[in-house]
């Protein structure tokens, strides 16, 4: 057999290996890039919420009382869903 003919049957069984080997590669690295993306986002809203808690037990004069406490987190926890809900581009009612 000559050397052409190899190199042939080569291209023709290491073609759609590659193929099918890029697209897999590219697939794992845009999954990668969607969970960078969503792992910052969420952590970018649970700081928020946590500076919200701050400020409002800071800025609170009656913080020994439980309702005020139960103000200060509802505070919180609704900063936290308007971060999520601005950082993936939602309106929340």
């Amino acid at each position: 057999m000559k050397i052409q003919y190899l190199a042939v049957i080569f291209v023709i069984i290491m073609l759609p290996i590659s193929m099918v080997l890029t697209t897999y590669v590219q697939n794992q690295v845009r999954t990668l890039d969607l969970q960078i993306s969503y792992d910052t986002k969420l952590k970018n809203a649970t700081y928020d919420a946590l500076k919200a808690f701050q400020l409002n037990t800071v800025n609170s004069g009656t913080s020994d009382l439980s309702n005020s406490k139960i103000r200060d987190i509802e505070a919180s926890v609704n900063s936290f869903f308007n971060a999520i809900a601005s950082n993936f581009n939602m309106v929340r009612i």
